[in-house]
C-alpha cells in the first residue's frame, strides 16, 4: 500500500497548479492562500480533535512546528499564489517550484547526514533534465520579473521547510501537527491580504469556489499529510525527488481543463524525469546518526 504513497502525492500536488491557475483568475494571490490555509487548518483541527490524536507540548515541539508552518505555508503558498496571479503559468510555476529537490539534496548532507553519492546526483540531473524537457515549452509563458521572484521565494520556503520537516517531523502527531503549521501560515498571511488585498477576497463563481476548495482539502489537507508521511519513510531528497515528476504530470493533467496539446517533448520528459527519480530512490545515502536532531525521542 505505501508504494501507492508516492505517486498518488504527486498526481495530487500537480492539480494544486492547475487549480490554483484557476483560483486566481478571480481572487488574489494573498487571499487565496489565506482562505485555503483557513479553511484547511480548521478541517485537520477538527479531524485532530476528533480522533483523540495528541497535541504538541512544550516550548521546542511548538516552536518547530511554527517554523514549518512559516516556511511550508506561508511562504510556499503565499509566494506561489501571487505569482500565478500576476500571470505566471501553472506550468512555470510546477517547473520552477519543483526543482527544489536539488536545493533539498544540497541541503541533506550538512543538515540531515544524508549525503547523495554519485548515483544520486547522476538520478538528479537526468530528472533536472527531465523536468526541463517537460516544461521547455512554458518557458516563455513568463509572467512579470515580479513573478518570477515570488516563485523563487516560493521555492526557497518550500525546499528549507521540506528539510526542517525532516529533521524534526518524526516528534508529531502528522493530524494536529499539520493543523498547528496550516494555522501558523494562514496567521501569517492573513494581515498582508487585509494589507494589500484591502481585507480577505472570496471567489465568487463556482469555478472560482471550486478551485478554492480543491486547494483547501486535496492540496493543504491530503497531500500535506502524504508528503508528512512519505519523509518519515524515505530520505529527504528521495521524497522530494518526486517531484521532479510533476511539472510533466502538470502538462498532462492540463490538457483536458485547458486544451494544451500534449507535445512529445512532455512525453519524453516525462521518461526522463521517472528514470531519474528512480535512480535517485535507489541512491545509498549516509544514515544519520541515532542521537541526531532529527531522530526519534526515546
Amino acid at each position: 500500500m505505501h508504494r501507492l504513497l508516492g505517486p498518488l502525492f504527486v498526481l495530487l500536488w500537480s492539480s494544486g497548479f492547475l487549480a490554483g491557475g484557476f483560483g486566481t483568475r478571480e481572487v488574489p494571490g494573498l487571499s487565496l492562500a489565506t482562505v485555503r490555509l483557513v479553511l484547511a487548518g480548521g478541517l485537520l483541527t477538527a479531524v485532530g480533535l476528533a480522533t483523540g490524536a495528541r497535541w504538541p507540548r512544550g516550548r521546542r515541539e511548538w516552536g518547530d512546528l511554527v517554523v514549518a508552518g512559516v516556511l511550508m505555508q506561508a511562504v510556499q503558498y503565499g509566494a506561489t499564489s501571487c505569482a500565478l496571479a500576476l500571470g505566471v503559468s501553472a506550468g512555470l510555476a510546477a517547473l520552477v517550484l519543483c526543482l527544489s529537490p536539488v536545493v533539498v539534496a544540497a541541503l541533506g548532507g550538512p543538515v540531515l547526514g544524508e549525503r547523495l553519492g554519485p548515483l544520486g546526483w547522476l538520478g538528479s540531473g537526468i530528472a533536472v533534465a527531465g523536468a526541463l524537457v517537460a516544461g521547455f515549452d512554458h518557458l516563455d509563458d513568463g509572467g512579470s520579473a515580479a513573478g518570477l521572484a515570488l516563485l523563487g521565494l516560493g521555492l526557497a520556503g518550500f525546499a528549507a521547510g521540506t528539510v526542517h520537516q525532516k529533521r524534526v517531523g518524526a516528534r508529531m502527531d502528522l493530524r494536529t501537527g499539520s493543523a498547528v503549521q496550516v494555522l501558523v501560515g494562514a496567521a501569517v498571511l492573513a494581515p498582508l491580504a487585509f494589507l494589500v488585498d484591502g481585507g480577505v477576497v472570496l471567489p465568487r463563481t463556482a469555478v472560482g469556489a471550486g478551485a478554492l476548495a480543491w486547494v483547501t482539502v486535496v492540496n493543504s489537507g491530503v497531500a500535506v499529510l502524504l508528503l508528512f508521511a512519505l519523509l518519515r519513510r524515505g530520505t529527504a531528497a528521495a521524497v522530494s525527488g518526486l517531484l521532479y515528476v510533476v511539472p510533466p504530470v502538470t502538462a498532462v493533467l492540463a490538457v483536458p481543463p485547458l486544451g494544451q496539446p500534449l507535445e512529445p517533448s512532455t512525453l519524453a520528459g516525462l521518461a526522463l524525469t521517472l528514470a531519474g527519480v528512480v535512480l535517485v530512490g535507489r541512491a545509498p545515502v549516509t544514515p544519520r546518526r541515532a542521537t541526531a536532531a532529527g531522530s526519534r525521542p526515546g
